[in-house]
């Protein structure tokens, strides 16, 4: 289910099940690759997603689907740690998606309250306004520093799961409030189609969801903690 590109894909690597009987879970799956030609595969589109509609996003159905053993990706057995090592690396880039769609949203803010005038003045002359504005900001610039340093361990052959976890959350948490807050300060405006923020706002919420939602974040960043010895 929500398979990115799905629909499109000439080629797919599963996640599946070799060994059931295997008594250490994490040893349980395997990584095998497919044409999407195969007899028996199916891919079916999904439609009436909230946000990032530009993204395909499918179901796949695999009926009586036969493949080769040599299509067997790495050991067999080794799927859940193959997996692991993926999120690593995507997780970072959904966590700097936050921060971009974060950056984009505050961008537009800043843009409409210094136009938009009310009881005389622009909005951009309010400290209320100027105090949301500092926020978003901050926050942001906070996300990015975050993310980077993960990025940079990761670069380094240094992945540390919990800063890549806590990274990825925290993208997320930043652009949906970062997003809430520019529509706020949009008005009604922010409130239909004509006005991009409202998509900004639909697309971030994806961000606390794929690629482990916020609840899986947290758990990660709480076992990794529970790890170490201080």
């Amino acid at each position: 289910m929500f398979i990115t590109n799905g629909c499109v894909a000439k080629f797919l690597l599963l996640f599946c099940l070799t060994n059931p009987e295997e008594r250490d879970p994490h040893r349980r799956h395997s990584i095998i690759l497919m044409d999407t030609n195969t007899p028996g595969f199916e891919a079916v589109k999904m439609h009436g997603k909230m946000g990032i509609r530009a993204s395909n996003t499918a179901e796949l159905v695999l009926n009586n689907v036969e493949v080769p053993l040599t299509n067997l990706i790495g050991k067999e057995g080794n799927a859940f740690y193959q997996l692991m090592e993926f999120f690593n690396m995507t997780r970072l880039h959904v966590a700097a998606q936050g921060v971009g769609l974060a950056q984009g949203a505050l961008e537009m803010a800043v843009s409409h309250v210094k136009k938009r005038k009310a009881f005389g003045k622009t909005l951009a002359d309010l400290q209320g306004v100027q105090f949301k504005l500092a926020e978003m900001a901050t926050r942001i610039e906070a996300a990015r520093g975050l993310y980077w340093r993960a990025a940079y361990l990761l670069d380094k052959g240094k992945p540390d799961p919990a800063l890549i976890s806590m990274a990825k959350w925290n993208g997320g948490d930043t652009a949906v409030y970062v997003a809430n807050e520019a529509l706020q300060l949009h008005g009604g405006y922010g409130y239909i189609s004509e006005y991009d923020i409202q998509r900004f706002y639909r697309d971030a919420k994806i961000v606390e969801i794929y690629e482990g939602s916020k609840e899986v974040e947290k758990a990660v960043i709480g076992r990794e903690l529970l790890k170490k010895v201080f």
